[in-house]
């Protein structure tokens, strides 16, 4: 579910928040403090939200599940970025457009996919797209990282493989499905970054505005095209149910970005990464306590390899290899988002 965070992650700007704090001799470590704790909450939702989604897709189908919890998202972003909206650009809608696409791509998978996985094989999977960001980087871009990252990948991939084997020899269709939505979004998040550092200012409230508005269209098509008696199932929903929606579009959504956004301009997003690589370890956890899951030695064994080569990845993916850590040097950070 951390699609926002990563985003940050790339776009460099809370390194640079970071970097004037550490010359600011009178920092607030309050804030710092505050902020962690704030993404550690983060890193809790999104650990909780698998099996809340399997809980949620017991009265409603994928799309219809989406589009209702982007219209709860929808009013929080919207007032919170309201004086950012103002000045919304040409340019920030487009870039809203293509990346809400492949958004609601991740999302429609994982929501889709964790029907027919366990909560915990999903939390570890949809990590893998953190490992392979580099194999991206390096297949469209030609960026070289140290090798480290590269042996962190292949362990990535391990994980994934003995997660995919933890019931039997042949994968459960929700691990190939929870694995597409990992594909999606290292792509997604890849393009982003090299966007981000092309492109000349933009808000990242704005754009995150527009790919929110973006799945709820999609995914509201989508239904009213596919899915039957969808009207009849939303006139039927609990109490209880409306509440897990909300929780996942107020809190795991638009909450989740703006404690994010601020915390990588006081911490800096390495240190918001480092915090966010414990959801799995959270929506194992929850998977565990709230649905009854057992985890077998095949399990725990790639859930320790993905998230251990996930923190890797974090931790190394700042070194590139000699020739290319120059070149980017002499070139410069090049324009950063703001808002």
């Amino acid at each position: 579910m951390g699609y926002v965070g990563n985003y940050i992650e790339r776009s460099r700007e809370g390194e640079l928040a970071a970097m004037q704090q550490l010359d600011d001799p009178v920092a607030d470590q309050r804030a710092l403090v505050i902020s962690d704790v704030s993404i550690v909450l983060v890193a809790v939702i999104w650990g909780s939200t698998y099996v809340v989604m399997q809980i949620v897709g017991h009265s409603l189908p994928v799309m219809a599940f989406l589009a209702l919890r982007f219209v709860c998202s929808l009013p929080v972003i919207a007032v919170m970025g309201r004086r950012s909206l103002r000045a919304l650009t040409a340019h920030e809608v487009r870039s809203g457009a293509l990346f809400g696409t492949l958004l609601f791509g991740v999302l429609a998978c994982e929501t889709a996919g964790v029907r027919f996985t366990s909560a915990a094989n999903a939390g570890f999977l949809i990590t893998v797209s953190v490992v392979l960001i580099p194999l991206f980087e390096w297949a469209l871009f030609r960026r070289r990282y140290h090798a480290l990252v590269y042996v962190a990948t292949l362990c990535g991939l391990a994980g994934c493989g003995l997660l995919s084997l933890a019931h039997g020899f042949r994968p459960q269709l929700g691990d190939l499905i929870i694995l597409g939505a990992a594909l999606i979004r290292g792509f997604q998040i890849t393009l982003f970054g090299r966007g981000s550092a092309r492109s000349g200012p933009q808000s990242l409230v704005n754009i995150t505005f527009v790919e929110f508005v973006v799945v709820t269209l999609l995914a509201g098509v989508a239904s009213a095209a596919f899915e039957t008696g969808v009207p009849e199932r939303i006139g039927q929903l609990t109490g209880s149910t409306w509440l897990l929606i909300g929780y996942l579009g107020v809190l795991g959504t638009s909450f989740a970005f703006f404690a994010q956004l601020r915390s990588a301009r006081i911490g800096g997003s390495a240190r918001v990464g480092i915090i966010l690589s414990t959801e799995p370890v959270f929506a194992a956890l929850f998977a565990v306590l709230l649905a009854g899951e057992l985890l077998g030695p095949l399990q725990v064994a790639g859930g320790v390899l993905i998230v251990g080569a996930a923190l890797i990845g974090r931790l190394m993916t700042g070194r590139e290899a000699g020739p290319a850590r120059r070149n980017r040097r002499l070139a410069g950070a090049g324009p950063r988002p703001h808002d």
